[in-house]
């Protein structure tokens, strides 16, 4: 009986440890890049590359490669800018969402920045970073 105890204890261990389905890090930059292309690809473009004095390039930018935190607060609360507005999208996007896209716009394009976790955007989420 311990030993068919323990198996199941372990088979359980096992299953909890992997990822879910739908949470690979591919399916979720795929999710992103959908997000992205419906809803950020107007201003910031397919590319990543903006428009010049309009929309902020996206490819190369440090603000997106650097800490992820304030990306994901622009893209929950907006921002205002020299450059202008850009909107909040905290009760457009869930977290699973906001972290697809942040992680898409950190990978595409040459992009090397690592993805980002849905937690951590309910973490700034919770707290209006």
């Amino acid at each position: 009986m311990r030993i068919v105890l323990a198996i199941v204890i372990f088979l359980c261990l096992l299953a909890a440890s992997l990822p879910v389905r739908g949470q690979e890090p591919g399916d979720l930059i795929k999710l992103g890049q959908g997000k992205f292309n419906d809803t950020c690809a107007a201003c910031h473009r397919t590319n990543g590359e903006g428009l010049p004095d309009k929309f902020p390039a996206l490819k190369g930018n440090p603000f997106v490669l650097g800490d992820p935190a304030p990306v994901v607060g622009t893209v929950l609360n907006g921002r205002q800018g020299r450059l202008g507005l850009m909107p909040a999208w905290k009760d457009t996007f869930n977290d699973r969402e906001v972290a697809a896209i942040v992680s898409y716009v950190r990978q595409a394009w040459g992009n090397q920045a690592p993805p980002v976790a849905p937690d951590l955007v309910a973490e700034i989420r919770e707290k209006k970073l």
